[in-house]
């Protein structure tokens, strides 16, 4: 007969030794003074009556039942008999106090009751913190105190926002204080109209933020160094990959800055451009350069995308002074180029589409054939470009931009309207 062997097998019990001696004296007893009147305080069976549920047996009505059908039209909407008018109800002058509003409650003596205000306890928390809490509290007990009705007709809203123009002109600069309490002191130098920028609102701006400076640094020359000129003039080219996003930074060489400058001015036209990416895909490179004049642009690196987000405040800002050229004025009064369109003195802002964060890449394989080289050159913009262009333009350039994107859609509606009933019929 075979016998399971035990799981406690292995346990070994240790037993210590104490070779610590008995005290040499007996324990002395120190006498504590009882108060025995506080078994007598009601509060001191307070923690043993917490600790105890008491039981509690409630009927569907709470222990509360209430009939409706006692009251007329309760049930036909009609609460009247709920809530009866106060007009003729005679009270108590007892109860009549109750009724008005806490607001203009006062004392026994007269005094206005304080507002119930916590205590704040300066040591720990910051008092400009404390401060601050104390102001917002104050300016939205004054606004409460404060209200007026407003007006929120069409015509209302017209005449606050002319009156709101008509006060910032007539304010004085050297008035304008900033509203900052610790930089009083600032003075306005000079005051600038914030409106949008036509020749940019038609044009995507993405803010990228880089690991480190751009050069042309690379794996084979780690201490290239590229000028002002040449970062200036970098080309970026995104690339997707499944679910990765990268982009090549390309930079062009020292000697065709130039080059490229004179390019911009003299670009070909968009058939022609047509005609040379026609030949580069049929494989005929060598005779690119003598129909596209170009700039060869070298591969630096790729930066992978780590993060993309839509900013919610943050603008291209420029500033555009009231003065123009002494030599654009000379040339408009001998006729020899069209007069430039001057701009207004202002502050002109475009919204940046897209926020991006960028992050060396380590060398992996890709899926896709790598740029190495880039052909850059200029053309002129097609028709439909220009179209498109000018159209997005308008929508801060013309005052009636809105009533005609208004109109646009009506007549769009109106014929999917009569298209969906030519269908039917």
């Amino acid at each position: 007969m075979s016998k399971k062997p035990s799981k406690l097998d292995l346990l070994v019990r240790v037993r210590f030794e104490n070779p610590l001696p008995d005290p040499p004296f007996p324990p002395k007893l120190l006498k504590v003074k009882t108060d025995i009147s506080r078994l007598g305080d009601p509060a001191y069976l307070d923690q043993l009556a917490g600790s105890a549920p008491a039981p509690m047996l409630l009927d569907a009505e709470m222990g509360m039942p209430i009939d409706l059908n006692t009251f007329d039209g309760v049930w036909d909407g009609n609460d009247a008999s709920l809530n009866p008018a106060l007009e003729n109800v005679k009270l108590e002058p007892a109860d009549a106090a109750l009724l008005a509003p806490l607001r203009i409650l006062a004392k026994p003596n007269g005094a206005p009751a304080p507002s119930a205000i916590k205590p704040e306890v300066s040591w720990m928390r910051n008092s400009s913190y404390i401060q601050r809490r104390e102001t917002t509290r104050r300016r939205a007990a004054a606004e409460a105190v404060q209200e007026e009705e407003v007006d929120a007709s069409e015509a209302a809203q017209i005449v606050a926002i002319e009156k709101s123009f008509e006060d910032l002109r007539n304010q004085q600069v050297s008035e304008i204080r900033h509203p900052h309490p610790k930089r009083k002191h600032l003075r306005v130098v000079e005051s600038y109209d914030v409106l949008p920028d036509e020749d940019t609102w038609s044009s995507s701006y993405i803010l990228l933020k880089f690991p480190e400076r751009p050069s042309a640094a690379t794996a084979l020359n780690p201490s290239a160094k590229a000028s002002r000129g040449r970062l200036d003039r970098a080309l970026l080219r995104p690339v997707v990959e499944e679910d990765q996003a990268s982009i090549d930074f390309f930079l062009p060489k020292e000697d065709d800055l130039s080059r490229l400058s004179s390019l911009e001015e003299h670009p070909i036209d968009s058939e022609t451009a047509a005609e040379a990416v026609n030949m580069s895909a049929e494989g005929n490179d060598d005779k690119i350069d003598e129909l596209f004049p170009n700039v060869t642009y070298e591969r630096i690196r790729t930066y992978e995308v780590v993060s993309q987000m839509v900013p919610d405040r943050e603008f291209l800002l420029t500033i555009s002074e009231e003065a123009v050229a002494k030599e654009d004025e000379e040339e408009d009064m001998f006729g020899e180029e069209e007069p430039k369109r001057k701009k207004r003195k202002g502050a002109y802002y475009k919204p940046i589409s897209m926020r991006s964060q960028l992050r060396k890449t380590v060398q992996k394989v890709r899926s896709d054939t790598p740029w190495d080289k880039v052909r850059f050159g200029f053309r002129e913009p097609a028709a439909t470009e220009i179209e498109e262009r000018e159209k997005m333009a308008r929508s801060v350039s013309d005052s009636a931009w809105v009533e005609d994107q208004t109109d646009e859609g009506h007549d769009t509606f109106a014929a999917t309207l009569e298209e969906a009933d030519a269908d039917i019929n």
